[in-house]
């Protein structure tokens, strides 16, 4: 008999546990979408979120892997990943809106703005572990690339596909750019913007923190939720 309620009892504290978590994972939660510059709060069922999230976090990785193939140096890694994003994310087709939600979104259209150009390939980046990240530069608050390489600031405009070398043909860093003494490297076309406005006053990224572009993974998402929620810390999501 007193087995019989011993079974019992952890029966219904499973059934117990297995209800709530079945509620908790239905709480509908909000999840961001602009069309256009127009911003709306979409509810979705939490567990749907979490499935969408590692759904998301496992193709950024199977890509990232599959573009950079088998090269060897980061330098490497990088130009393929720009090169990629260069020739697959392309300008906003006419008539076509402007979508911003999340950046796997943004590879699936095929299309994208400026700063979407740069938010797919800093996110590919840093699932090869290179730093990366983006933010509009000068007073048309232009967006650029940055990806740290040999320990210094590299920059990459993935949507015009332009990159910069110096003398000795190494993709120039931020202090090479702001003396104007290096080459302009364009994939396919002339990009029809005049960088050295830029880089005149081109500034130092500060200490990167969390960005859009590095928490897409699992443990760095929960490292910045925590961060969040302590209220400290920089961050440019």
């Amino acid at each position: 008999m007193r087995k019989y309620k011993s079974k019992l009892i952890i029966l219904t504290a499973f059934s117990i546990i297995l209800i709530c978590l079945f509620i908790f994972l239905n709480i509908k939660v909000g999840s961001k979408q602009g069309i256009n510059g127009e911003v709306k709060l979409i509810k979705v069922p939490l567990y749907l979120k979490i499935l969408d999230f590692y759904d998301r976090h496992y193709n950024y990785k199977w890509l990232a892997d599959r573009v950079a193939g088998d090269a060897y140096s980061d330098k490497e890694k990088a130009l393929r990943l720009f090169e990629w994003t260069y020739n697959n994310i392309l300008k906003v087709p006419e008539g076509l809106p402007v979508i911003d939600d999340h950046v796997w979104h943004i590879i699936v259209r095929g299309y994208g703005a400026s700063d979407q150009a740069s938010d797919v390939f800093t996110t590919l980046c840093n699932y090869l572990n290179l730093d990366a990240f983006f933010m509009g530069v000068g007073p048309r608050r232009i967006a650029l690339s940055f990806v740290k390489l040999d320990n210094k600031w590299r920059v990459f405009d993935p949507y015009r596909g332009v990159y910069f070398k110096d003398g000795n043909g190494n993709i120039a860093d931020i202090d090479t750019l702001k003396s104007l003494d290096c080459n302009i490297v364009y994939l396919k076309e002339l990009p029809g913007l005049d960088y050295s406005e830029l880089f005149r006053n081109f500034p130092y990224p500060e200490s990167v923190g969390f960005t859009r572009a590095n928490i897409q993974s699992p443990m760095n998402r929960l490292k910045y939720q925590i961060q969040k929620w302590a209220g400290n810390g920089k961050s440019r999501e």
